[in-house]
Order: C-alpha cells, then sequence, then structure tokens
C-alpha cells in the first residue's frame, strides 16, 4: 500500500495554520481528472457557486500538464496509459443581476510523449513518491492502448493536438444570504462530442449532468477559511470508446478550502472524484472510483487577474494522472 506522500502532509499543514484576513479566495481551480480515458466524460468544471459574484462577464484559462506511466494486465486485458496530456482550457460566464450564470468550456488536448518523464521521476523522488514502472519503461514515450482477448479496443502511440469535448452549462441560485457569504444553486450543464474520439481527444458521447454548486464563507469565517463544493449527476448516451463496458450513468462531486493568507496570497486544497465510467474492463484505472487532491495557491494581481499554481496527485492509485501541473489565469471583466 502506497505511503501517504509529502504532498498530504503540506496540505494538512495548510488546514491546520491560523491566518490573517485578506482576499476571498475566489474560484477553486480550474482542473478535473486528466487521465486520458478518464477525462473523456463530462464532469463539470468550472462551475462553482460564488455568492459575492458581480454581474458581468469573466474569464479564465487553464493548462494542466497531466504525466503518467500504468502498464497492467489481468486475465485477458492489458491496459497501459504512458504518456503526457496536455490540456488548455478556455472559460467563460456571464452572470445576471438575479444570480443566473451561463458558462462555457473549451479544451484544447493534446497527447504527447512523456517530454517532464526525467522531471517527474525527480520530482518523484524529492516528494518521496514512488515510480511505479517508470524506470522500467522507455522515456517520452507515448502508448495510450486497451487490448482485451488480443483486440486492441483502443490505441494512440501518435502526437496529437485538438479540440476537445464543449462543455455548455446554465446555474439558478436556489440560496443566498443578504452578507453575501453564502450560496447554493443548482447546475445544468451538457457536453457535445466535439472532439475527434479515434484521437482520444473526445469521448464521442453527449454527456449531461445536473447537480447543486454551493459555497460559504461565513462558517469558518473565524479561521479565515472559505469553502466550496459540488455534487451530482451525469447521464452519458453510447461513446465510441470502449463502448461495450460504458456505464450510462456517473456520480461527481469536489470539495475545496480556501485560506486568506495575505492580501495577495491565497492557499487552497481542492479534492475531485467521480465514480467510474466503466465496468467490466479488468482494469482498476477505468473500473475504479477516480479520486485527485490537488494543493496550490492562488496570486492576486492588479488589475483584477488573479493567477492559479497547483499540482494534483492521485489519491486512488493509478485512477487519474500520477502527477498533474497547473497553471491558471482568471479576470473578473
Amino acid at each position: 500500500m502506497r505511503a501517504p506522500p509529502p504532498i498530504f502532509v503540506a496540505c494538512a499543514l495548510l488546514v491546520a495554520t491560523g491566518v490573517p484576513p485578506a482576499a476571498r479566495a475566489g474560484d477553486p481551480f480550474l482542473i478535473r481528472n486528466d487521465q486520458p480515458v478518464g477525462r473523456l466524460y463530462g464532469v463539470p468544471v468550472g462551475v462553482d457557486a460564488d455568492p459575492a459574484a458581480a454581474p458581468g462577464f469573466g474569464l479564465r484559462v487553464g493548462l494542466d500538464v497531466a504525466n503518467g506511466s500504468i502498464e497492467t494486465s489481468a486475465g485477458p486485458a492489458e491496459l497501459t496509459l504512458d504518456g503526457e496530456t496536455w490540456v488548455l482550457r478556455f472559460a467563460g460566464r456571464h452572470v445576471w443581476k438575479n444570480g443566473w450564470r451561463v458558462m462555457a468550456g473549451v479544451p484544447v488536448v493534446s497527447h504527447q510523449g512523456g517530454g517532464t518523464d526525467s522531471f517527474i521521476e525527480e520530482y518523484h523522488d524529492a516528494m518521496g513518491l514512488p515510480d511505479g514502472n517508470r524506470k522500467r519503461r522507455p522515456a517520452d514515450r507515448l502508448e495510450y492502448r486497451y487490448r482485451r482477448n488480443d483486440e486492441t479496443m483502443f490505441s494512440q502511440t501518435d502526437s496529437t493536438t485538438g479540440l476537445g469535448d464543449v462543455f455548455l452549462a446554465v446555474a439558478a441560485p436556489l440560496v443566498r444570504d443578504r452578507a453575501g457569504t453564502r450560496a447554493l444553486d443548482a447546475v445544468a450543464g451538457v457536453e457535445l462530442p466535439t472532439g475527434d474520439s479515434d484521437r482520444l481527444l473526445g469521448s464521442g458521447s453527449w454527456d449531461f449532468s445536473l447537480g447543486l454548486a454551493a459555497a460559504d464563507f461565513a462558517t469558518l469565517a473565524k479561521w479565515n477559511l472559505e469553502l466550496h463544493g459540488g455534487a451530482g449527476v451525469l447521464a452519458l448516451t453510447e461513446g465510441d470508446v470502449l463502448a461495450d463496458f460504458q456505464e450510462p450513468v456517473a456520480v461527481y462531486g469536489d470539495l475545496a478550502v480556501g485560506w486568506r493568507l495575505a492580501s495577495w496570497l491565497v492557499p487552497r486544497v481542492q479534492i475531485d472524484f467521480h465514480s467510474p465510467f466503466f465496468a467490466g474492463t479488468g482494469q482498476g484505472p477505468l473500473d475504479d472510483w477516480a479520486v485527485e487532491l490537488v494543493c496550490g495557491a492562488t496570486v492576486l494581481l492588479p488589475g483584477r487577474f488573479a493567477l492559479d499554481l497547483a499540482v494534483a496527485e492521485d489519491v486512488a492509485v493509478h485512477t487519474a494522472p500520477d502527477v498533474v501541473f497547473h497553471v491558471g489565469l482568471k479576470r473578473s471583466l
């Protein structure tokens, strides 16, 4: 069993630290599970509630560099997920005075050889994390493949870049307090099959989501903590990737805690999870619940800009990338 790595300890220390008041933590990180197969389906991202959101437009962009190395076999099934996936996400929203919001997300996805493999190995050594089979496989290689009974069900071994699946959503306010410190929204969304499923850029499925998003800036205010969370259900039409094993329904959720450390610096811990999108593949990275821990900070900049810097690790081993480096920039207009 994998021992708790130092990233967990660092997150725990952040939780336990009392910090002086400063600016609000703002939105959680614009990130979701970027495992090359798990990322194909429409878990909402960027739909978090904000009790103090001002009417108008907001823009966000996030870059995830997700690196993984998995090679497993069980019975007739063989799975290899060795490579690097870059996801550049553009997200926009408009808020009306009555609190209703519309949101859109456009991802550009790039699968390529693990250009950061050597850096990841050094990072794992420095953080006390296991390398799995990394040192047994060639460096900087791209191989995303699933075989069953000697039949190849999907395979991506050449670098490729293109549009992913576009996401659209609308949020309706259910609860707001007058102080602008608590909010509960109902969020409905759809992810369109705009990505090429043959290149693992999209699922080929229409993914419909319905859930709740909440924010609470009051309950733990004396410790200068702000909470975000959400949960919901996904209904999936039949996709093009492992269609014989695809589940028709999945659930998802997230929880984020932000600290007002200084007027310009807001550390945050975030955990994202979803139920499996597949059943019966014989491979835990596909059939198990996915859980990802994200630790980082938001740096507040002049001109209503904010910079996000974070690192994500797979809490449920192999259900998410080994490590994800996240950089984000956001601005309210």
